[in-house]
């Protein structure tokens, strides 16, 4: 490691070293953590004396599901650096699955690049036609006094002069303004704090490789112009394009729930090298990311996260990391043609029923089924492949019988297994359960239980472990089986049991109905701590719960066999269970 990469790293280990130093923000169910100012924090906490290679622990307050005892001050990462990964974060101990590996608040927080009308001050998404705008300014509010910290004073001095004021709901603008907004919120950081901009730029940019690329020359005008010419920063043209390029390879996407989303900046997790099997996963609350294990993680381990979308295709997923992120993943799923057996790049071959086509290693050759050997030209798959993006993108997400109508459509023409018919499989489980409950039919809740069931199983082999996909589908699983069985129990819509005995069967590994969804539940529970849906855990479980209370052994006969709740406590499983009849 030469000296300058050795002094960017002294750099981000003193500043995770000042994150140690202040409380982390709690789960949802605790108690806030005091709003503090993070450059303050990070000039207070600045020590030049740390050694340069280990950080600091956080040692998060951990969660009763998750404990595990921790010697105090120590070390859940360290720094490492090669010359072929450059600076990574590598487990200092065993991580158990579940644990907070550490918690950050951001440097700069902003919308989206690209987005449409998104508050500056919170990151609420906003209706194209009726948002409010800044009364000094005129950028995008969601109201004037938004409780949000995002539009600062000096910003809005400098967005009064694009003139958004006197072109209200200018749709171009606006995206305009979320594509500079990010590196203009940087810009500004290191103008009120030298620590902070030590920080960012330590942070790999890749200013020099985006020079000659689509991307520099949108930079160059949409961005370097604009904030030069029209807001009159005074900053050089090359640091202007070097926040840019660390907003570019470092931020990460945060939600604040379903309606606010935007990109976020943050030190230490900008270390975290990318896998397509990732080991960690963030969730982002009350302005604080947790970064969290889904898998143990031994001592020696790079501490990894996912890019990209990992229920994309090997070549969607290295199209977006070349162009966003400027590498190309080398890792065992992007090498194997079945994508580790899932054959979500796998398209359907017409010559044979149970044949598919396989991507090859060079881009321009033709597909072949290893079934019956017929070969398709890479510019025939391509076609539909785009022709099955095209459709995706113009799902009416909420409406059930329409995407239940795309997913027919294009299992037809990419087969069961293609990421696109992956993600209109998701969209229909969740177009199905935004109905109420009491609205949706017995078919349908049936059709969810067997969606969730197959996707389930594709997570378990492209992305195991505590992860966000997994603790949506089980929510989304366990709704459907508990309104099926508050069914059974009021002999609504006919003889449900028939239908659940058979929708039992399938689930592997669960002995009875109740101990899965007792298990099912419990892991949701915990895996969606940290989620703006975990109410929605709670809203099933308490109604789960309710249901085990409310149901008499002697109207469940008929409908369901016999269940013995004889002094069963709550989230114990039944001590028998004979689906449709004994």
């Amino acid at each position: 490691m030469d000296s300058g990469e050795q002094r960017r790293v002294t750099v981000l280990e003193r500043c995770l070293g000042s994150l140690a130093a202040v409380r982390p923000a709690p789960p949802p169910q605790q108690e806030k953590v005091e709003a503090s100012n993070f450059s303050e924090r990070l000039q207070l906490n600045y020590c030049p004396t740390k050694r340069s290679e280990v950080l600091r622990s956080l040692r998060p307050q951990e969660e009763p599901a998750f404990a595990a005892a921790r010697g105090e001050g120590e070390a859940a990462v360290e720094i490492h650096w090669t010359p072929a990964f450059g600076r990574y974060l590598v487990a200092a101990r065993d991580i158990a699955a579940g644990e907070v590996v550490f918690r950050e608040a951001p440097l700069v927080v902003g919308p989206k690049a690209g987005a449409g009308p998104t508050c500056l001050a919170c990151l609420k998404a906003l209706p194209e036609d009726t948002w409010e705008g800044c009364e000094q300014c005129g950028a995008p509010l969601c109201r004037p006094q938004c409780g949000g910290r995002g539009h600062g004073e000096r910003e809005c001095e400098l967005l009064a002069l694009l003139g958004l004021k006197h072109e209200p709901r200018n749709t171009i603008r606006v995206k305009q303004l979320n594509a500079l907004l990010a590196p203009l919120r940087v810009l500004l950081l290191m103008e009120r704090s030298p620590a902070a901009k030590a920080i960012v730029d330590a942070l790999q940019s890749h200013v020099e490789e985006r020079r000659g690329l689509p991307i520099g020359r949108f930079v160059e005008t949409h961005v370097v112009a604009v904030l030069r010419e029209r807001l009159r920063l005074a900053f050089a043209a090359e640091e202007i394009r070097r926040a840019c390029g660390v907003c570019d390879t470092n931020s990460y996407q945060v939600s604040a729930g379903e309606d606010r989303v935007g990109r976020a900046l943050f030190a230490a997790a900008s270390l975290m090298n990318h896998s397509c099997t990732a080991n960690t996963q963030h969730w982002y609350h009350d302005d604080v990311m947790s970064v969290r294990a889904v898998v143990d993680i031994p001592e020696g381990a790079p501490v990894t996260y996912a890019y990209t979308n990992v229920l994309w295709g090997t070549r969607a997923r290295a199209t977006h990391l070349a162009t966003a992120k400027l590498f190309t993943c080398g890792c065992e799923r992007c090498l194997d043609p079945t994508e580790l057996g899932s054959h979500i790049s796998s398209v359907k071959c017409r010559e044979c029923p149970q044949g598919l086509l396989l991507p090859p290693a060079a881009a321009s050759a033709p597909w072949q089924c290893r079934a019956c050997g017929a070969s398709v030209s890479a510019i025939a798959i391509e076609t539909l492949v785009r022709a099955g993006g095209a459709a995706l993108g113009r799902l009416q997400p909420e409406d059930a019988r329409s995407v239940a109508a795309a997913h027919a459509h294009l299992t037809r023409i990419l087969g069961d297994t293609h990421y696109v018919v992956v993600e209109v499989k998701r969209a229909l489980v969740r177009a199905i359960m935004a109905t109420p409950l009491a609205d949706i039919t017995q078919a349908d809740l049936e059709r969810v239980l067997d969606l969730t069931s197959e996707l389930l199983r594709l997570a378990d082999r492209l992305q195991p472990g505590l992860t966000k996909i997994r603790g949506l589908l089980l929510l989304e699983r366990s709704r459907a089986l508990v309104e099926l069985l508050w069914r059974c129990n009021t002999g609504a819509e006919g003889d449900a049991a028939t239908h659940l005995e058979t929708l039992i069967c399938n689930i592997p590994g669960c002995a009875t109905l109740l101990q899965n969804l007792t298990e099912d539940l419990a892991k949701c529970e915990a895996i969606l701590l940290y989620d703006s849906r975990f109410s929605g855990v709670k809203e099933v479980k308490q109604r789960f719960e309710t249901l085990k209370l409310t149901i008499k052994t002697s109207l469940l006969s008929k409908e369901m066999g016999k269940i013995d709740f004889t002094d069963m406590k709550t989230g114990d499983s039944p001590r028998h269970v004979s689906i449709g009849g004994n």
